[in-house]
């Protein structure tokens, strides 16, 4: 499979769709900024994300949000209606006088991440822990959206 879009493939009526082959060509770019940090120029403060993963099990979600360096204290979860929000703050290191960075490319700051629960999370089951650099929210799901197995009977 070739991985750049040929320009000659052609619309409905015939013409080359070289439109259609730009797009193509900016998705992963315009992924790839999407996952750069922000830079916030009213302020000019650096903000970062923590990143994420989500699991999906059979009576749970489990969220885990890297978040190496930040005190747990620090942390606040919160769940409004289906939206779930992690805000934290990352604290500076202290500079010793005397000291000149010769390379600084630790974030610091403060993050915020929201994001929508499935319809089958129960927002009154949500624990969670921070050990190691990674905070781990637990999500269970609602009693009712949970699979069953069905038994099958054997007719006689």
């Amino acid at each position: 499979m070739n991985p750049i879009p040929s320009i000659t493939r052609r619309r409905n009526d015939g013409a080359p769709s070289i439109a259609m082959d730009l797009m193509r060509l900016d998705e992963p770019f315009q992924r790839m900024m999407r996952q750069l940090p922000v830079w916030d120029l009213q302020t000019e403060a650096y903000t970062w994300a923590p990143r994420l993963d989500l699991v999906e099990r059979e009576d749970e979600f489990v969220l885990s949000a890297e978040v190496p360096g930040v005190d747990p204290k620090d942390v606040e979860v919160n769940v409004e209606g289906s939206v779930l929000t992690i805000k934290g703050q990352k604290q500076t290191a202290h500079e010793e006088k005397g000291e000149r960075y010769q390379l600084s490319e630790r974030s610091y700051g403060a993050f915020e991440r929201s994001l929508t629960l499935p319809r089958s999370a129960d927002p009154e089951q949500i624990q969670a822990e921070h050990s190691n650099g990674v905070l781990r929210i637990q999500i269970g799901k609602r009693p009712e959206t949970r699979g069953r197995k069905i038994a099958v009977k054997a007719q006689k």
